[in-house]
């Protein structure tokens, strides 16, 4: 199981579920064609839940996979059992003797559900990474091999086609734009190898975020384990409405918080994987700030709603369109505009060289302006987003050469530099020399004489270091980075850069 430590608590651990090698799936035999489903039910008392479990069944499907060994030997490694464990013994016997590289098979079970008839399946990346072979298993015992379509790691969804010989009984996507919080739901799943599990809970919380740059899921208490990653979450008209992805636990067990890709966001997603076999996000190629109070009064806006085009990036979308820097948008594409993170996900679920109306503030005017997002083309959009390139000749990765990023010049911290700005002779890490007035640099504090000491709580002594690292962020989709910077005195502060 792969986990992801949450904030500073240990006991906090968001688990991305991926299934372990576990017990064979079994599921009850469903007639094909699904009952009719009632009017969207206020209570449970509205609907009968083993009517619609009933007809849901058969369209969830179990996935496993194996993963080779290659021939020199690579593979994962093998159990570290703790010393004074009860099984310390039992697997000390069982690999005493082997030595050298080996070569062995390994299979996980994970979740999915049938959208259409002909055999396309839906599941989560993480389920069927680094996977060389996929094979699904129904619900009526039959099991197919599959063929990966794409994947998306942003989202951790993927898509996978078999080629059945019948028609199989496939879902369709509600809207989740709909759900409300406390409205029941359904979870179908592969939990611990057990397919064909169905938990029943209601949606808790709407639009949380975790650790990815489109994260936008649905919170609910259905319970969800150990191999329901890449499942169904439906509403009660047995529409999918999530993908179950992700828990937080201290264990690794359900403990009632459990997190879905929502529909709104997956269903644009998985139609791309099908028809390209790659998503096509867009940009518009400008740097958002969180708009505060006072930054709304000096742009002469009356609240601090929407955010702010802190920069346009040279060469995209946007330089010399209609939007200008200090510009609030309050909202694109009719969606509103509440967080800086909001802006890139609406940007990114749009479609490619469609007009988009957006609506903002200049000078204190309300307006619509139309923005046209392009193909945000990966990893090259990393170094596009740096928008700045360095400013001395030669390469950029060569160390003492000067570099520039977010309107701040970065040197190496030499004995002119500390003489220059009178440094303490304590401070070690990457000086600026220079800012940019207006820059995003100089929008969070940053000045000349400041030293960044560490970027990502991650320590630099070079500029080459600051910039690879920076890119590092942007390709793991961060959209803004922690610096701890060194104020002449030695003072620290921590500075927060937007990536945007």
């Amino acid at each position: 199981m792969t986990t992801v430590k949450l904030n500073s608590p240990v006991s906090r651990v968001m688990a991305r579920h991926i299934a372990g090698a576990g017990l064979l799936a079994v599921a009850v035999i469903s007639p094909v064609s699904m009952p009719m489903m009632p009017a969207r039910a206020q209570t449970l008392s509205d609907v009968s839940v083993a009517d619609i479990a009933e007809g849901l069944l058969p369209s969830v499907v179990n996935i496993s996979i194996s993963e080779e060994g290659g021939p020199t030997g690579e593979t994962r490694p093998l159990p570290d059992v703790p010393e004074g464990q009860p099984f310390e013994d039992l697997f000390e016997d069982f690999f005493e003797g082997e030595e050298g590289p080996r070569s062995r098979q390994f299979s996980s079970l994970g979740s999915g559900f049938i959208i259409d008839p002909t055999g396309i399946i839906v599941t989560n990346n993480h389920v069927i990474e680094n996977a060389d072979t996929i094979e699904v298993t129904f619900s009526d015992g039959a099991t197919l091999d599959a063929e990966l379509l794409g994947v998306d790691d942003k989202t951790d969804l993927a898509v996978l086609k078999v080629d059945p010989d019948r028609p199989l009984p496939a879902v369709k996507f509600g809207d989740s734009r709909k759900v409300r919080i406390g409205e029941w739901v359904m979870a179908i799943g592969n939990p611990f190898g057990l397919g064909g599990s169905v938990t029943l809970g209601i949606v808790s919380a709407r639009g949380r975020e975790l650790d990815g740059p489109y994260d936008n899921f649905i919170q609910t208490d259905a319970a969800i384990n150990k191999g329901n990653s890449g499942g169904p979450l439906f509403n009660m008209d047995g529409e999918v409405i999530g993908i179950n992805t992700a828990i937080l636990s201290p264990s690794g067990g359900s403990i009632g918080i459990g997190f879905s890709v929502p529909s709104e966001l997956a269903e644009n997603i998985i139609d791309q994987l099908v028809e390209f076999g790659r998503t096509r996000r867009g940009w518009i190629g400008i740097r958002v700030l969180e708009v505060s109070d006072a930054l709304a009064a000096s742009l002469g806006a009356e609240d601090p709603a929407g955010v702010a085009v802190g920069s346009i990036i040279e060469g995209g979308p946007s330089d010399g369109g209609s939007l200008k820097e200090g510009d609030i948008i309050l909202s694109f594409d009719g969606q509103p505009i509440d967080s800086p993170r909001d802006l890139p996900r609406f940007v990114a679920e749009g479609r490619v060289g469609d007009p988009v109306d957006v609506e903002i503030v200049r000078d204190g005017e309300r307006m619509t302006v139309q923005v046209t997002p392009e193909l945000l083309e990966e990893p090259e959009a990393v170094d596009e987003a740096l928008a700045d390139r360095p400013t001395a000749e030669g390469d950029a990765d060569t160390p003492g050469l000067p570099v520039s990023l977010y309107g701040m010049t970065l040197a190496e911290l030499d004995d002119n530099g500390r003489a220059l700005y009178q440094i303490d002779g304590g401070i070690e890490g990457v000086l600026i020399s220079e800012v940019e007035e207006g820059s995003a640099a100089a929008d969070e504090g940053l000045m000349p004489g400041m030293v960044i000491a560490e970027v990502g709580q991650d320590a630099v002594t070079t500029p080459q270091e600051v910039r690879s690292r920076i890119v590092e962020l942007i390709s793991q989709g961060r959209r803004s980075v922690s610096l701890m910077v060194a104020e002449p005195d030695g003072t620290l502060v921590i500075k927060s850069l937007v990536l945007e």
